[in-house]
């Protein structure tokens, strides 16, 4: 088939794409602040990450409604984020199979999801049972401990896969990875990829802790830079859709 043939040459994103990509995209960087309102005003969330066991699991239990609120929608969030990844990628590369690089964005955002949703699990499962078992009358001192050395624990590795895998590493890899597809195949302009550079290495910050280095920042800060970079593509998105005819 001749390359000038019309017909061998893919077609550019629709219209309906680009609406539907711009609401996820808008909807991925707005939702964060869903969850932060509930677990913010009723444990102190993101401080809690690092409250100790002796004071974050009566917490947990006097505000266990609330706790469930939040982190079902933080889970929401954080499983919409699979859908963002690749909904992005297939914008960023031209139109067609994917590459290599792209295919690996794709993977990075399945892994981060994956790994945010067993990290938000933690709190709903085992530092669940956990309270309740702290709560229990005539509990020894020493099975107090004990249950506090075992939520430490849970946190602890939770907090690993979830925040520092998740959160940080993977979702990193999946912002410099399209962003190279973006300043590579051109479909996005310069900007969104310079952008995505940046916000990439700052969310990688807090994957430093698995090195026993502290990050510079908090991981609400190194968020902050991918959730302005997804609303821009969201609007940036829904932009080009309004100017495309129906």
């Amino acid at each position: 088939m001749s390359s000038h043939d019309p017909s061998s040459v893919p077609e550019a994103p629709s219209r309906n794409l680009l609406l539907i990509a711009g609401s996820i995209l808008l909807l991925q960087g707005l939702s964060i602040f869903a969850p932060m309102a509930v677990l913010g005003g009723a444990i102190q969330w993101p401080d809690s990450l690092d409250f100790p066991p002796s004071q974050m699991l009566p917490l947990l239990r006097e505000q266990l409604d609330a706790v469930r609120l939040g982190y079902g929608l933080y889970l929401g969030y954080s499983l919409l984020f699979l859908v963002t990844g690749v909904v992005t990628v297939r914008l960023a590369a031209r139109p067609g199979p994917l590459g290599t690089l792209a295919l690996i964005a794709v993977a990075a955002a399945a892994v981060s999801a994956l790994a945010r949703g067993i990290g938000i699990l933690r709190w709903l499962t085992g530092s669940v049972a956990l309270a309740d078992a702290h709560a229990a009358p005539g509990l020894s001192a020493e099975g107090r401990a004990a249950i506090e050395a075992m939520q430490a624990a849970l946190n602890a590795w939770g907090g690993a896969i979830g925040e520092a895998l998740g959160v940080a590493a993977f979702a990193a890899i999946w912002a410099i990875a399209t962003s190279l597809v973006i300043l590579r195949d051109r479909q996005l302009p310069a900007w969104a990829g310079l952008a995505g550079l940046v916000a990439g290495v700052l969310v990688a910050l807090p994957a430093l802790e698995l090195f026993g280095i502290a990050p510079p920042v908090s991981i609400v800060i190194s968020t902050t830079g991918i959730q302005l970079w997804f609303m821009a593509l969201g609007l940036l998105f829904l932009w080009r859709a309004l100017r495309r005819p129906a």
